[in-house]
C-alpha cells in the first residue's frame, strides 16, 4: 500500500518550493536591474548612430512628442512610430526629421530610422534591428538595398523589376521584408509632412 503523506510533509515541500521560487525571482530581478540600464544605453547609442547615418550633416536631434495624429498615420500604414526627432543645424534651424518606426516583414519587429529633409525627400534609411531570414530578408540591411530610398518622395512603391522614379526593387525572395521596410519609410514621409508643416503642434 502506498503511504499517505502527512500534513507536515506537504507543508514542508510547499515551503521549499516557495523558497526556491523566491530565490529565483530575486536572482532574475537582480540580473534585470543590472542589464536593463545597459540595454537602454545601447539602444540610445544605436538610435544616435542611425540618425547620423541618415542625416550626417545635422548638429542636433531634438526628440518631439508623438501626437495622436502621428500615431494614427502609422497605424493606417500598418506600423508604428516609436520616436521622432527634429533635425537642426548648428544655428538651431530645422533641417528635417528622423523618424524611428516599427513594421513587420516576414517576421515582426523591423525597426527602421528614416531621415527626411525639409523638401520632404528621403535622405537615408538605416535598419536598427530586425528578425528577418538570414540570406534573404536580412539583406535589407545592405547598402545596395537601403540606398534605393534616397531621394524618394511621397508614396514609395515596391516592385520586383524595372523600378520607376519612386519605386524600389524588392529583395529577391524577400518581398515581405521589402514591403515592411518601405512601410516604415512611407510612415516617416507622412510624419515629416506633419512635423515640418507644424501639424503636430
Amino acid at each position: 500500500m502506498k503511504e499517505k503523506m502527512n500534513v507536515g510533509e506537504i507543508v514542508k515541500i510547499g515551503i521549499i518550493l516557495f523558497l526556491i521560487t523566491a530565490i529565483l525571482a530575486a536572482i532574475l530581478a537582480f540580473v534585470n536591474g543590472v542589464t536593463a540600464p545597459l540595454i537602454e544605453q545601447n539602444s540610445l547609442i544605436a538610435e544616435q548612430e542611425a540618425m547620423k547615418t541618415v542625416m550626417p550633416d545635422v548638429a542636433e536631434f531634438e526628440e518631439t512628442e508623438l501626437t495622436a495624429e502621428l500615431t494614427d498615420i502609422a497605424e493606417d500604414n500598418g506600423g508604428e512610430i516609436s520616436k521622432a526627432f527634429i533635425a537642426k543645424d548648428s544655428s538651431g534651424a530645422d533641417m528635417g526629421v528622423c523618424v524611428k518606426t516599427v513594421t513587420s516583414g516576414y517576421d515582426v519587429g523591423i525597426e527602421t530610422m528614416t531621415g527626411v529633409d525639409k523638401e520632404l525627400t528621403v535622405t537615408g534609411v538605416d535598419i536598427i534591428s530586425m528578425n528577418e531570414t538570414p540570406g534573404l530578408g536580412a539583406n535589407a540591411d545592405k547598402e545596395e538595398f537601403r540606398d534605393q530610398y534616397e531621394g524618394k518622395k511621397d508614396d514609395v512603391n515596391v516592385v520586383k523589376a524595372s523600378p520607376g522614379d519612386n519605386d524600389i526593387q524588392a529583395i529577391a525572395g524577400a518581398t515581405k521584408t521589402s514591403n515592411g521596410v518601405t512601410r516604415g519609410v512611407n510612415i516617416a514621409l507622412d510624419a515629416a509632412e506633419i512635423l515640418l508643416e507644424g501639424g503636430a503642434e
